[in-house]
């Protein structure tokens, strides 16, 4: 009896093997005919191929029921989510054990759509993502600020783990889509937390690093547009940290900001810089306007707090020197090193043109400052004339622009060409002389004629240069002038006769500039005749006529008048072409 019930017992088990069997292979059969399209043949290879897969073909992608299917599993996600949610406002979980049961279920979502990723199962992957960002981003601003689970610190260090789970899962599999999906959720709930807790350093740190984060997905990727959202907000918020230290609660510590300040010109100068030297590509759009912005935010952020809150400037300044001789370093070797690479050579050549205006300006007082300056002016535009490149000569203009500025020179003759005087005349000073004898050999170097790179935009550089010269020349002309030929006795001026002395000077200059605008090589001088026989003009009107007695203005009249008649023919001169360049 016993063997009987044993037979039957086994009979029974073998047909339910059975039958588990058949349902198996009808069950592959139909996942092998819905992933194949229809009238096509399927071996038994790829059957097998197709099975585990259970991947999706492009007609899945565009099936209408597949696409409900994936919604409705999103929404069932979500779904899962609320109840985690709801079990912890019950109280059926602990505030601890239900935001961790949630973070749980999101990093499994993340998992799933690594997996579907690794299937090839990009919808399914793209979906997962999304569940995974709908739950754990929302979920980290509740633990944070209605749950109080997490610190304002843990949540940053969270965040940056769930950012870069998705942003792997982006790299792994070539989906575009994930990584988009990641930086809507992460930015703005960066943001929020930020705002919320009121610790901005962890978050700014987040920031930089998730943008430096997809500054290497577009290099390794080409993903150029997913960058940008990133950078601007961590631009931002290392502005708002820097405004937070001199706020008068003071906020933030000075070296915490300016720890913040170099990691986010650290971070992308050092990328740029890999991509550029030592990969061999050029230098794009973004790269520009973020080092910019970089340098602004970082650097110049920096410079602003050491000197508002008393830090060390020189030593900053110093560091900025170095950095930008290895600038000039860099654009001096890569100069001809290959065809195509003269982006390169103007981004570093401007990042160290930056780097020691700033850095000289932080260890160096005005008047030394400005005789520096002058010799740069100088130096560079000998190499323009030497060598013919065009990036020199722009940044001669620079220099002899900034040492004008700093030594006060531009605004000295200012006040002798055009102000009122008030007190005792000023005569110029050492340092003007400077800067004066500085602008007109780099005028002089600058007009050399190259034929190696951009003469054709020299024109303009030259142009600033020489009116830099001129403004500083006449001014200075006019500052030893009028004291001997307007002086009254207590050191002052006579307001009548200072501006026949302007007048005089201002016609000579136009005549000298018009018979020096006759060589082709200074025709840059030529094209400021008549913007000073209009200036002068509106100058007698607004002067002359208003303080010269009838003495001052005859001579005064009689000056403009020659300058009038003689210097169009000098003018007229200088654009036929008398004598021609040299090469």
């Amino acid at each position: 009896m016993g063997d009987t019930l044993d037979d039957r017992t086994a009979r029974l088990e073998s047909s339910v093997e059975q039958l588990r069997l058949t349902v198996l292979t009808l069950q592959r059969r139909i996942e092998v005919l819905e992933a194949t399209r229809p009238g096509a043949a399927t071996t038994d290879a790829e059957t097998q191929r197709a099975v585990p897969s259970a991947g999706f073909s492009l007609r899945d992608q565009r099936d209408p029921i597949v696409i409900l299917s994936l919604i409705g599993r999103l929404v069932l996600v979500i779904a899962g989510g609320f109840f985690l949610r709801a079990m912890t406002d019950m109280g059926v979980l602990a505030p601890a054990v239900g935001i961790a049961m949630a973070f749980a279920y999101g990093v499994v979502w993340i998992v799933l759509a690594d997996r579907a990723g690794r299937r090839q199962q990009a919808p399914r992957a793209i979906f997962h993502a999304v569940a995974a960002a709908l739950v754990v981003f929302p979920l980290l601003v509740e633990a944070t600020t209605r749950f109080q689970v997490l610190t304002g610190a843990t949540s940053a260090i969270a965040l940056t783990v769930l950012t870069a789970g998705l942003l792997v899962v982006a790299w792994r599999h070539r989906l575009h889509a994930v990584a988009w999906i990641t930086m809507i959720g992460a930015l703005p709930t960066s943001v929020v937390l930020l705002v919320q807790t009121g610790l901005f350093a962890p978050f700014a740190l987040y920031l930089i690093a998730l943008g430096v984060a997809t500054l290497w997905l577009g290099y390794a990727l080409g993903w150029s547009a997913i960058r940008w959202p990133p950078a601007l907000v961590a631009d931002i918020v290392v502005v708002g940290v820097t405004l937070r230290v001199v706020a008068p609660e003071h906020q933030d510590a000075p070296r915490v900001a300016i720890l913040l300040q170099l990691a986010l010109l650290g971070g992308y100068a050092v990328s740029i810089a890999i991509r550029t030297l030592v990969r061999g590509r050029n230098v794009t759009i973004f790269e520009a306007v973020q080092t910019a912005a970089a340098l602004a935010v970082g650097y110049g952020g920096a410079v602003f707090l050491t000197r508002t809150t008393g830090g060390f400037p020189a030593m900053l300044g110093a560091t900025g020197l170095v950095f930008g001789a290895a600038c000039y370093g860099i654009a001096a070797r890569l100069v001809g090193e290959r065809e195509g690479g003269e982006p390169n050579v103007y981004f570093y050549s401007t990042l160290a043109l930056v780097l020691v205006l700033t850095g000289f300006s932080l260890v160096l007082g005005d008047g030394s400052l400005g005789v520096v300056f002058a010799m740069l002016a100088v130096l560079a535009a000998g190499l323009w004339s030497r060598f013919g490149r065009l990036v020199m000569l722009l940044h001669s203009m620079a220099y002899v622009v900034a040492a004008g500025v700093v030594s006060g020179t531009l605004g000295y003759c200012a006040a002798a060409l055009a102000g009122v005087p008030a007190g005792p005349w000023a005569l110029p000073g050492a340092v003007v002389l400077a800067v004066l004898a500085a602008a007109g050999v780099s005028a002089w170097l600058a007009a050399a004629q190259s034929r190696l790179d951009g003469s054709a935009f020299a024109s303009g550089p030259r142009l600033v240069i020489i009116l830099v010269f001129a403004w500083a020349a006449s001014g200075c002309v006019i500052g030893y002038l009028a004291p001997v030929a307007a002086g009254l006795a207590d050191r002052s001026v006579d307001l009548g006769i200072l501006a026949t002395v302007r007048t005089g000077v201002l016609a000579v200059a136009t005549l000298l500039v018009a018979w020096l605008g006759r060589n082709a090589r200074f025709r840059e001088w030529g094209w400021l005749v008549y913007p000073l026989l209009i200036g002068v003009g509106v100058k007698m009107v607004a002067e002359d006529f208003k303080y010269s007695r009838p003495t001052t203005l005859f001579i005064a009249m009689a000056l403009y008048g020659t300058a009038l008649i003689v210097a169009p023919r000098l003018r007229r001169g200088s654009e036929k072409g008398v004598v021609q360049p040299s090469a």
